[in-house]
């Protein structure tokens, strides 16, 4: 399950990047980024394959700003917290 939005979905690129409902504002953002840099219009980036998005050269800055603005390939909060107290205990 997701654990950003935690709607029973699982936790893939392929939901984290176009659909998990917690990071709506920075997929606008994201999506927009990869317009730009691709000349491609709105809806011909939400329906590009996560795969592709990362093969693309051109997008690595639209992806990495995504991962930056969001905690997404890091544990949240509760999980981080509990691996720390396990590495120290």
């Amino acid at each position: 399950m997701c654990w950003w939005c935690r709607e029973g979905t699982l936790q893939t690129r392929e939901h984290l990047l176009p659909h998990c409902s917690r990071w709506k504002d920075q997929q606008k953002a994201l999506w927009m980024a990869v317009g730009q840099a691709t000349g491609w219009k709105a809806g011909r980036c939400r329906h590009v394959q996560i795969s592709e998005l990362f093969s693309m050269e051109i997008c690595d800055q639209a992806v990495m700003d995504f991962l930056a603005a969001t905690d997404v390939g890091k544990f949240p909060p509760r999980q981080a917290e509990e691996r720390g107290q396990e590495e120290s205990g």
